[in-house]
């Protein structure tokens, strides 16, 4: 079933309080080289290190996994809800890699697509309902999909990604967690003007949040309040797309 979608017209800064330093987790997911599409060297190697500054070493949260190139399979993206659960083991998961609009969905492709290598939005529906709150998508287009991919939001907070093409920039990781985590921003507040820092009005990122107190409160761990997820779930996400 697919999520009903309710847009969102404004993205207001909005002051908030402060919660206690929490221990938290983040995990990364990079793929550099493909079998059969450009590949993207060396930039998941530089993003991976700008999330590991300020998640890690500025902010001393724990890394949960980092996996890379061939290594990095659809399991990592929370498709089970049982044994290992990948990205749904840790707060705040980021991904970087193509991502394509096929005729039947939009999808994450791993180092072998077309062969086999994709995730698509079924795998991970209703799945997201362990410990992640944010997941960060550094792909072209998969977020074209909302309704599909909104779907993954079961007890997961919110999911960050793009509506167009992209591109491999270091600076997106650094300009959103710089924002999140130096400076205290609301998760959707350092996504809107992390993206707007970093590209032009040829790229188009979306946001899409459980509900809407998620969506206005937000923070990392630590920098804020963080929402209560969502119980029951009631199949409503909310969005906003923005040209950066």
């Amino acid at each position: 079933m697919k999520k009903r979608i309710a847009g969102i017209l404004a993205i207001l800064l909005l002051l908030c309080t402060v919660v206690p330093v929490m221990a938290a987790e983040y995990s990364v997911t990079t793929i550099e080289h493909y079998q059969f599409m450009n590949d993207l060297d060396p930039y998941g190697s530089l993003c991976y290190e700008k999330v590991e500054y300020w998640l890690h070493d500025y902010d001393g949260w724990t890394e949960e996994f980092h996996e890379t190139e061939h290594d990095v399979e659809d399991s990592d993206f929370g498709c089970s809800n049982s044994g290992y659960q990948g990205l749904d083991e840790a707060d705040f998961h980021y991904h970087f890699g193509h991502g394509v609009d096929e005729i039947w969905s939009t999808v994450i492709c791993l180092w072998d697509y077309p062969f086999y290598g994709v995730v698509t939005p079924l795998e991970v529906s209703e799945k997201w309902d362990n410990d992640n709150e944010w997941v960060l998508l550094h792909s072209c287009k998969v977020l074209k999909d909302v309704s599909y991919w909104g779907n993954a939001l079961k007890y997961s907070h919110m999911l960050l990604g793009f509506k167009t093409t992209t591109y491999a920039d270091e600076d997106l990781p650094d300009n959103v967690l710089r924002r999140a985590v130096q400076y205290d921003y609301t998760v959707i507040n350092a996504y809107y003007y992390g993206t707007k820092q970093t590209y032009g009005s040829d790229v188009q990122a979306t946001a899409i949040a459980d509900t809407l107190d998620q969506w206005y409160n937000d923070h990392l761990h630590g920098h804020g309040t963080v929402a209560s997820d969502e119980y029951p779930d009631d199949d409503v996400v909310y969005y906003a797309t923005w040209s950066c």
